[in-house]
């Protein structure tokens, strides 16, 4: 049985190395790279400082509504402003950033946006869990069970923040389990305009322990096939998770 706060080990609550957070967006978003226009060097330097632009927005090191200047940013990474600025205007088509006069700023949130985005997620996310019952394979089962039991761990440890990124894995990992890789783009998208508003203090414990039941149910749903079950599940997860937010937002 699949059990709340059960699991091995988790990780330590510090970020990773920037090779690995790299690696780790290259494997759980491999369509990163083709968003890119030009796959030659220029583009695959592009690609990388999407990644790194990216990365930083989510982990907060560019909070809401700051400036991202092209010769800051480049200075920042070492490189040239070029593929700055063609990381940028990928950010911007993602909804990460908007532009502004002479530049672009990390975009900041409103309650109508997030009710938006979850509307949406909610009507995709269903059907992700419920392909998930369907196509899950022992790998995708392991990466779920895994990034539950970090979560749990983390939590445990009192490292709520990291807990919640571990969270933020386990959606990313039942994304993978529907096998499709339009739902995972779309969705992966969507999370990440969601997370540029919670750059606040995290959510407390009680949140996480319901959080962590209601990723049980979805697992064990998956786990059984029952797709029904899934994304019943997911949805009921989804709309609690969209009334805690838009509460942390007023």
């Amino acid at each position: 049985m699949y059990r709340v706060g059960k699991g091995g080990g988790g990780v330590s609550g510090a970020r990773l190395p920037l090779i690995g957070r790299l690696w780790k967006n290259a494997l759980v978003y491999p369509w990163i790279g083709a968003m890119m226009p030009d796959r030659s060097q220029s583009g695959s330097l592009t690609s990388d400082q999407y990644l790194r632009i990216r990365d930083d927005i989510l982990a907060g090191d560019f909070p809401n509504g700051q400036r991202l200047l092209e010769t800051t940013l480049a200075a920042r990474y070492g490189v040239s402003r070029t593929p700055v600025r063609e990381a940028l205007v990928a950010l911007q088509a993602d909804g990460l950033i908007e532009r502004v006069d002479n530049g672009f700023r990390v975009r900041t949130g409103t309650p109508d946006d997030v009710m938006e985005i979850y509307e949406a997620r909610i009507a995709l996310e269903s059907v992700a869990a419920a392909a998930a019952a369907k196509r899950h394979t022992d790998l995708d089962l392991a990466r779920l069970h895994a990034a539950h039991s970090e979560a749990c761990a983390l939590a445990a440890s009192g490292d709520e923040r990291a807990a919640h990124e571990a969270d933020a894995t386990w959606h990313e990992a039942l994304w993978l389990a529907a096998h499709n890789a339009t739902i995972t783009g779309a969705l992966t998208r969507w999370s990440a305009q969601l997370r540029i508003y919670d750059q606040g203090p995290p959510g407390p414990a009680d949140d996480l322990a319901t959080t962590q039941r209601e990723h049980v149910a979805v697992v064990e749903a998956v786990e059984a096939g029952d797709a029904d079950a899934a994304r019943t599940a997911m949805t009921a997860h989804l709309e609690h998770s969209r009334q805690r937010r838009l509460s942390a937002l007023h």
